[in-house]
């Protein structure tokens, strides 16, 4: 299930990701190709990650973060593996599948089979402000 726009802002906020407009957070959830959300026992977030993109060429990975509380306890990789199992069902060798990554879960992401640019390639942001 999707989570709530605030469980969402709270979990980015606890693992310093910053916190979001809560509309347009929950905009941006319901329009993700994919979630997976991890909950404790107290059914309270402590993971997520999405997909988002087009649904045909371009599939992006996003928001990866689990709460500090319940980091090394393998829940980043358990929510890679459920996005790598939806990404060889939901894409093609063309697809462009791609995600920035802040170091050290570069780390993880190799496991995943994603690679850095080549050296004719840079990855690039726009500056909003």
């Amino acid at each position: 299930k999707k989570p709530d726009a605030q469980d969402y802002i709270e979990l980015r906020i606890k693992t310093g990701m910053g916190a979001k407009d809560q509309k347009r957070a929950k905009i941006a959830i319901e329009n993700s190709l994919f979630t997976v959300c991890v909950y404790d026992d107290n059914e309270s977030l402590v993971g997520f990650g999405r997909v988002v993109g087009d649904d045909g060429i371009t599939f992006v990975i996003s928001d990866i973060m689990v709460d500090p509380k319940y980091q090394r306890q393998g829940y980043a990789t358990r929510i890679m593996e459920e996005i790598d199992c939806y990404l060889s069902e939901n894409t093609f060798d063309d697809s462009y599948v791609c995600l920035i990554a802040n170091s050290p879960a570069d780390k993880l992401y190799h496991k995943f089979k994603f690679q850095y640019l080549p050296e004719n390639k840079c990855g690039m942001l726009r500056r909003q402000v």
